[in-house]
């Protein structure tokens, strides 16, 4: 890969915004949803490029068929969500040394078209999500083992209304340290994975707070060919702190949120950049959606 930083659904989780207004009581709308962009990054996520700047596209389609409760039930009748969401993301390296590693930098911004069923109601949305982006990122190593850490910030600059059952964005900040690295044990062969922290604020429109996330994108792959590479490649986000709303856990336990994600990947590396495609199905689903994602992403150096 080129860089291996987070994202989600780059934000990309478009299936994020979706748990919407369900239980008026619980008000857990904003209970099963983060903007990690889990799966987003899964070969070669502590490997970044030489210094210059390199563009991205990040396409995912998630659908899920269920809301799964905290004992990993569905609790949603005629729950049906799709997303297909769009990532343009731009990437700076240099060949300053910050830390005794290479100095970059990266902005994105998803763009997402959403559907949701449930309870009887279909409702549709499309449009931009909220900016992501880190003004620190430090990468280390070029040999067998490399490594990457950053700072990212979600500012919320997405479609939001409180009174609607579907949004792009989530309405308030999230800071997220990150840190990714490769290993490369013997020629062919790599191991990657990808670890972020999320410490999200309240959204001041419905007195949400949503609780910590603890995160990481994992991928192994091996070369077929000298272009070609398939491997196996997911995710895991387990939520730390309680959803609190009005000063109280959100539906009496916190409502915390828990996914893991396993499936089949290929690369295609070009003379110039490079192509992959990751296909997941979601297990041990609690207070979320439960589904499959297809994640694909481009990389094109500038």
């Amino acid at each position: 890969m080129k860089f291996r930083i987070a994202v989600r659904r780059g934000t990309l989780l478009a299936c994020a915004c979706a748990t919407a207004m369900f239980c008026a009581s619980a008000r857990a709308t904003e209970g099963g949803s983060d903007t990690i962009g889990e799966g987003a990054e899964g070969f070669f996520a502590g490997a970044l490029p030489p210094a210059g700047f390199y563009g991205l596209l990040y396409y995912t389609h998630y659908h899920a068929s269920q809301f799964n409760d905290s004992h990993g039930n569905s609790s949603i009748p005629g729950f049906k969500l799709d997303a297909d969401v769009l990532i343009p993301r731009l990437i700076y390296m240099s060949n300053l040394s910050v830390l005794g590693g290479r100095y970059g930098a990266y902005a994105l911004l998803p763009m997402e078209r959403l559907s949701l069923d449930a309870g009887g109601s279909s409702f549709d949305r499309t449009n931009l999500g909220d900016l992501i982006g880190s003004p620190a990122m430090i990468a280390w190593g070029e040999g067998s083992l490399r490594a990457v850490a950053a700072l990212e910030f979600v500012f919320p600059t997405g479609q939001y209304d409180r009174n609607s059952p579907l949004n792009t964005g989530k309405n308030y900040f999230t800071i997220r340290p990150i840190f990714g690295v490769s290993w490369f044990p013997y020629p062919g062969f790599e191991m990657s994975a990808k670890f972020t922290y999320s410490f999200n604020t309240t959204n001041t429109a419905t007195d949400y707070h949503s609780g910590q996330l603890f995160h990481f994108d994992y991928g192994a792959s091996y070369a077929v060919t000298t272009s070609a590479r398939i491997g196996v490649a997911g995710y895991f986000v387990k939520q730390t702190t309680n959803d609190v709303q009005n000063g109280q856990p959100v539906n009496g336990d916190g409502f915390r949120g828990q996914v893991f994600a396993i499936g089949p990947g290929f690369r295609y590396e070009f003379k110039k950049g490079s192509i992959d495609i990751r296909v997941v199905k979601e297990l041990l689903v609690r207070n979320r959606p439960s589904g499959e994602a297809v994640w694909a992403r481009a990389v094109i150096p500038f």
